[in-house]
């Protein structure tokens, strides 16, 4: 069981996600426990580093998802980050914080697919 963090404000954005994630589940047979926060102050408030995966949007509500990813690095540094967005002209800011990876809304199943498996196996292995 893989253990996910959806830190998305867009509740349709978010429900396409956990969507993405159970058709996953259905074919490849991989479980997730994912737990969703609108909010990324409320996200980093309570985090404990339990999380395998964190799915990130850019632009949240008081504070930006690469702020909040700045800031999970500090209290966890193996989780590994995606970062889900419209804003694709920060993908290279990514880096900073060693993100696994970067979709661009909207998010079709096929790359999240492809990325979702690459980051799976990794986290497994």
């Amino acid at each position: 069981m893989i253990n996910v963090a959806i830190v998305e404000d867009e509740r349709d954005a978010e429900e396409v996600l956990r969507g993405y994630f159970a058709r996953y589940t259905q074919e490849k047979g991989e479980g997730f426990n994912i737990v969703s926060y609108s909010n990324p102050i409320t996200f980093l408030a309570g985090y404990k580093p339990n999380f395998d995966l964190v799915m990130m949007d850019i632009d949240l509500p008081d504070m930006d998802g690469m702020k909040v990813s700045h800031k999970l690095r500090e209290i966890d540094t193996s989780v590994s980050i995606v970062f889900v967005t419209n804003m694709a002209q920060f993908a290279i800011k990514g880096y900073e914080v060693d993100a696994a990876d970067f979709i661009v809304k909207p998010v079709s199943y096929y790359d999240f697919a492809l990325k979702i498996g690459r980051i799976a196996g990794r986290i497994k292995a």
